[in-house]
């Protein structure tokens, strides 16, 4: 999937400076290919169910609360810049300005950058976690290629540093939209459990392995198993 060979700075500072400087030897490989012509299929699948919902989703939240349909989240890419992809919207408004008012709710978050019972998602956003439903503008970012359908976990600046040692062979390849993470822990796991899942699917990838993560998550999906 990729090698690293050479980081021309520290990657916790190079990532404050928006951008880290990553030499990725990529191997030429059918089964990349194959993973690239899948990504394009369910990207384009995707984001055709994902207009379809824009509506619906759109007058919902326009009743609830009048605010966007869509929440713009940063993320660290594998070329070590930092981009942005879209969800639908579940939460309210300030919500960043909630967590940052609240000390006790903030470190709680740092925890696992999670809140099991969140007090600032929306009654209908709740709806959209359940069934997943928030992740679906991504499919835009998989059919563009700047997401994979099957990869790491898409992180943010802040928990860069959590990945020490390990960071670089993170970016080694695409963030996914599903994940090993994703199908075999999400809310149960530790922070540095998420981050030996994502070690493992670097290490273990093939074809194989992604086609059972797929089956995986769209049975989660049916069993409206989300993040809530």
């Amino acid at each position: 999937m990729g090698t690293i060979m050479n980081l021309s700075e520290d990657p916790a500072s190079s990532i404050a400076n928006r951008q880290i400087a990553v030499q990725v030897v990529r191997r030429s490989d059918v089964r990349l290919a194959i993973k690239a012509v899948f990504d394009r299929i369910i990207g384009l699948a995707g984001s055709i169910v994902t207009l379809f919902f824009i509506p619906f989703v759109a007058l919902l939240l326009k009743f609830e609360d009048g605010g966007p349909i869509f929440h713009r989240r940063e993320f660290v890419d594998s070329d070590g810049q930092l981009r942005h992809y879209l969800k639908f919207r579940t939460m309210l408004v300030n919500a960043d300005q909630i967590l940052r008012d609240n000390p006790a709710l903030k470190k709680q978050f740092d925890h696992k950058y999670k809140l099991p019972d969140d007090p600032r998602i929306l009654r209908f956003g709740r709806f959209l976690r359940k069934y997943s439903i928030d992740e679906f503008p991504q499919f835009f970012s998989v059919l563009t290629g700047r997401l994979t359908f099957v990869g790491p976990r898409v992180i943010s600046q802040e928990e860069t540093p959590r990945y020490g040692k390990l960071l670089p062979k993170l970016l080694s390849v695409k963030p996914g939209v599903t994940g090993y993470w994703q199908v075999m822990g999400r809310q149960k796991t530790t922070y540095a459990e998420r981050i030996k899942m994502d070690m493992f699917y670097i290490d273990h990838w093939s074809l194989g392995l992604d086609f059972i993560i797929m089956a995986k998550t769209v049975w989660k999906v049916l069993r409206a198993d989300g993040a809530c």
